[in-house]
């Protein structure tokens, strides 16, 4: 046999999901291919490619070959069969002609090539493509609405069979952090902790590639924004627009597979609620004195804070605000209302169902003191910082121009902090009674430290069913003192 000499590359692709179990192993086409070109007496073989779990329905990957047929580099293409080559009719016939306009040429292992079959061969070939994707798509829903876990699991988990039980190990970690944020530390100083301890992230807890060595604020919220927490798992979010076009489609809320009780909860929903104080809300609104307290009477949802020029603060439902009408009603109530509510409320509580006045205190100075502990630590950082600008400038590390904006900045903060320290509301003073934190509640009402420990939740209402129901923490409360009208 005549020896060719031209060079050629050969191509082997193999698609996990096409044919399940069974697929082929993607050396074994390698191996196909090499006996072939000894069978023809192609000995010059330039290039082995070997695209292993690669879709065939896009043809982009093959932009790099096509440049070397342009340059000469190439003459030959050699694949096991058409299917290889691709399963999307359009751009196979045109990777095909562009192919034989730069004087190469393709050849099939198992085929024969010819061009007046191969359109009716890459039409099966992409209808192929169509069928798979139907059928994976509907055992992939199936699996969703069964509960089946389809994805890592999530931190603070770890997979049992076909679900998510907790791993003690990480799941501590995250009550931790929970339990912070609960306390008012931001997710950067979360975060910052984390590290000191060496705490693994999540992507090294995973044995991702490319795991994120140090733990930053954006992991924090992450954790504290998902409702994996609660125990429910949520699917269909977004897919693929088709088997071909792989932009990415998101679904509405409705669309969504939602399973409660999919898997045992890390946190209470009143401690998750409190944490992300409106991070659930379509778009950002401004920290208010009752974030985390409020829900809709008629879906549940959070509501959030609409502040308009000209009108009055007001709160409306969660999911009326992301999608109208269509969802809910607005069951707005002012914030002045609110006010107006709790102090009621509180006042009439203490009088008629004195609480425990021993744990009030308790966990009122477990928060003070937490808070205080902020306030201090920041401070003590600041000043440190000021004292490093010093060192700096007179070792010539740092410009005077530079040392002047940074003292200014660190000398604002600082005031900042000193103006924070001075509005903190401050423990009560003996004797600690029933009327002392009356007094108290008085003169702080903006600070939740006090009517948070006696409220739990806000559940504003249509007019026709009362305004407002105020649940309370304590286990006994006067009969009809939750449910007011205003």
């Amino acid at each position: 046999m005549k020896e060719d000499l031209r060079p050629a590359l050969l191509y082997c692709r193999e698609s996990r999901d096409e044919d399940g179990i069974h697929y082929e192993r993607i050396e074994t086409q390698r191996d196909v291919l090499l006996d072939f070109c000894r069978r023809r007496g192609i000995t010059n073989i330039v290039d082995i490619v070997m695209d292993d779990h690669v879709s065939g329905t896009s043809l982009r990957r093959l932009g790099g070959i096509l440049r070397r047929v342009e340059r000469g580099e190439i003459h030959y293409l050699i694949f096991k069969d058409s299917s290889r080559l691709g399963r999307n009719l359009r751009q196979s016939l045109a990777f095909v002609d562009q192919v034989e306009e730069l004087g190469g040429e393709i050849l099939f292992a198992d085929e024969t090539y010819s061009e007046d079959l191969f359109p009716l061969q890459a039409w099966f070939n992409e209808r192929r493509a169509r069928e798979d994707s139907q059928k994976i798509r509907a055992v992939l829903r199936h699996k969703m609405t069964a509960g089946t876990l389809l994805v890592r699991p999530h931190y603070g988990y770890r997979r049992s069979g076909g679900g998510m039980v907790p791993c003690e190990e990480t799941a501590a970690v995250v009550r931790r952090i929970f339990a912070a944020a609960d306390c008012g530390f931001g997710a950067g100083e979360i975060a910052r902790r984390l590290n000191e301890e060496d705490v693994p992230t999540p992507s090294r807890v995973q044995g991702m590639a490319k795991a994120a060595e140090q733990w930053n604020a954006q992991h924090i919220r992450r954790i504290l924004a998902n409702d994996v927490y609660l125990g429910i798992m949520t699917h269909h979010k977004t897919s693929r627009k088709s088997y071909k076009n792989r932009t990415t489609v998101r679904h509405d809320p409705q669309d969504w597979i939602v399973l409660e009780n999919h898997h045992p909860p890390l946190v209470a929903p009143e401690l998750f609620e409190r944490v992300n104080q409106g991070k659930m809300r379509a778009q950002k609104a401004a920290r208010s004195t009752f974030s985390g307290f409020l829900v809709c009477g008629g879906c549940g949802s959070t509501m959030v804070l609409r502040r308009r020029k000209g009108r009055r603060d007001t709160y409306i439902c969660g999911r009326y605000h992301r999608y109208g009408t269509a969802a809910c009603t607005p069951h707005s109530v002012a914030e002045e209302t609110l006010r107006h509510v709790i102090t009621a409320f509180c006042t009439e509580l203490l009088r008629e169902s004195p609480p425990d006045m021993a744990a009030v205190r308790e966990r009122f100075s477990q928060k003070m003191t937490a808070e205080e502990e902020m306030i201090c630590r920041q401070l003590r950082e600041l000043r440190l910082r000021q004292d490093g600008l010093y060192e700096d400038l007179k070792n010539g590390l740092l410009g005077e121009e530079s040392f002047l904006r940074l003292r200014e900045k660190y000398a604002a903060r600082e005031r900042q902090l000193l103006r924070q320290e001075a509005r903190r509301p401050r423990a009560y003073e003996e004797p600690f009674s029933v009327d002392s934190l009356m007094e108290y509640f008085e003169k702080n009402f903006p600070d939740r430290t006090l009517w948070g420990m006696l409220i739990s939740r806000i559940r504003v209402c249509d007019p026709e069913e009362g305004d407002i129901v105020v649940e309370t923490r304590l286990q006994t409360c006067p009969k009809g003192l939750s449910f007011l009208q205003f």
